[in-house]
């Protein structure tokens, strides 16, 4: 740490504690609960915040309060904290990673390259409930390829 920086008094800590717990119990209370699942996303701007509320040790400036209000708004719209919306998410998924099977069992009876390609997109899938406009796009090209392969055999004949 700086050299200059004074660590706070522990009255002063405790004061802080008391007064965050009662300004901030609704905050305190939610990254609480979700804090296993915040640990796992890795985001350490809530992980941190929290720290600073539960121990007091230092003061939270008004524009520290509304970060971390809108960063737990942020993560109640996300599938990976909010229960309901998470069952949505699969629900909308469950085409999409059907689809992404398929490909994947292509690619595996051919050996295609890309076969770890498409690993990857799947877990990416069910880690982040959405897709991305360019796995989409690549996964086109791998089944564009693994089913062209198909009739090749064929010509050959």
């Amino acid at each position: 740490m700086n050299r200059y920086y004074r660590k706070p008094k522990p009255e002063t800590m405790k004061k802080n504690r008391e007064s965050y717990a009662s300004v901030f119990k609704d905050d305190i209370s939610w990254i609480k609960d979700n804090l296993q699942t915040l640990t796992q996303n890795k985001h350490k701007f809530l992980i941190d915040m929290y720290t600073i509320l539960v121990t007091g040790s230092r003061k939270i400036t008004p524009k520290m309060a509304t970060a971390i209000q809108n960063s737990i708004v942020k993560c109640k719209g996300n599938p990976s904290y909010n229960e309901e919306l998470r069952g949505e998410a699969e629900v909308k998924l469950k085409p999409i990673l059907e689809k992404i099977a398929m490909v994947e069992r292509l690619a595996e009876q051919k050996g295609d390259k890309a076969l770890e390609f498409v690993q990857s997109v799947k877990q990416y899938v069910k880690n982040n409930y959405r897709i991305t406009k360019k796995q989409m796009e690549g996964l086109n090209k791998v089944y564009k390829r693994v089913t062209e392969d198909l009739f090749e055999g064929d010509k050959n004949d």
